[in-house]
């Protein structure tokens, strides 16, 4: 499906001038254009040229060409036909556009209790505690999620549990970015590197590179603009790309036990006493944002080692 922003048009523009401007065609051309008459040879950009070439009834330099533009764009910019097959806005892919996220807004939220395991609808997101879970996506078992559109593209990011864990990061370093593969990236949390690896293997076309220099938009977004990788699947007679994977009612069952996981272990962690002897007091309550950055060094790597290990999709097999 296409971008609803994503229009088209046919323009002209001048190959003998300094610079490409690209000009809308109107219905009917104006009495007064002198590119399409006898009299573009008082045209300066063209007088150098007239004696190359004979004269006609139109300027030889008037080049038209279909177009396709962004009409959520604050500046117009028109992609020629040839090059649009490289844009994201001809695919389901848009749905991962700033722009379109930001007037769009697509998806519906339905807050649920911790307890409740009723089969989402596709199109929906629900809310486990204040932990998102959009019905339509795909997780692994390592708590990464991957959208299988049905144009074929496939994203893959870091779903809501796992970057509330981190809260934020250090440094993100993208380990694959071509080919098939699985997605790999590192991320840094307090100066210990995690290796986080998507569990099946894509053709990965292009990775979203600019979380490197603007990674807190995995943490504000991890759904939309917080993807790491897009990709395809062309593993025809090998394993689905979804293996191993949940979605719908069995993903919400499982995002609740590993919640209710995650807050046993932070209760436990939170009762060993400090370097003082003194312990403080579980009472309840879930944990914290980012409350990987308030354990020791040995607490991150177990609690990777817990959560989001590649090697942890075992258990979906169990």
């Amino acid at each position: 499906m296409r971008c609803p922003f994503l229009r088209e048009a046919q323009v002209k523009f001048c190959r003998a001038s300094a610079y490409k401007k690209m000009i809308v065609r109107l219905p009917e051309q104006p009495d007064n254009e002198r590119c399409s008459s006898k009299e573009y040879v008082q045209c300066p950009a063209v007088k150098q040229h007239l004696e190359e070439l004979p004269i006609i009834d139109h300027c030889p330099f008037l080049q038209e060409s279909l177009v396709q533009y962004c009409t959520a764009a604050a500046v117009t910019k028109y992609i020629p036909y040839s090059e649009s097959i490289n844009s994201q806005c001809g695919t389901d892919s848009h749905r991962y556009c700033d722009l379109y996220l930001a007037i769009a807004h697509p998806g519906n939220t339905t807050s649920m209790a911790h307890s409740q395991t009723m089969p989402p609808h596709d199109g929906e997101e629900y809310l486990i505690d204040d932990i998102r879970l959009p019905s339509g996506l795909w997780f692994s078992s390592n708590h990464m999620w991957l959208d299988v559109s049905p144009d074929g593209i496939l994203h893959v990011g870091l779903d809501g549990l796992m970057t509330k864990i981190l809260g934020k990061i250090d440094r993100l370093t993208f380990v694959t970015t071509k080919g098939v593969q699985r997605p790999t990236v590192v991320v840094t949390v307090n100066g210990v590197d995690l290796h986080l690896m998507f569990p099946n293997s894509i053709n990965i076309t292009r990775a979203n590179t600019y979380l490197r220099t603007n990674p807190q938009k995995i943490f504000s977004d991890p759904y939309h603009l917080g993807w790491l990788f897009e990709g395809t699947d062309e593993r025809s007679g090998k394993e689905s790309t979804t293996a191993g994977l949940v979605r719908g009612g069995d993903a919400l069952t499982w995002m609740s036990n590993e919640i209710q996981r995650m807050n046993t272990i932070t209760h436990e962690l939170s009762s060993r006493p400090d370097m003082h002897g003194a312990v403080l007091m579980a009472d309840g309550g879930s944990f914290q944002t980012g409350i990987a950055h308030h354990l020791r060094r040995d607490d991150v790597l177990s609690l990777f080692n817990d959560f989001f290990s590649p090697f942890t999709h075992r258990r979906f097999e169990q």
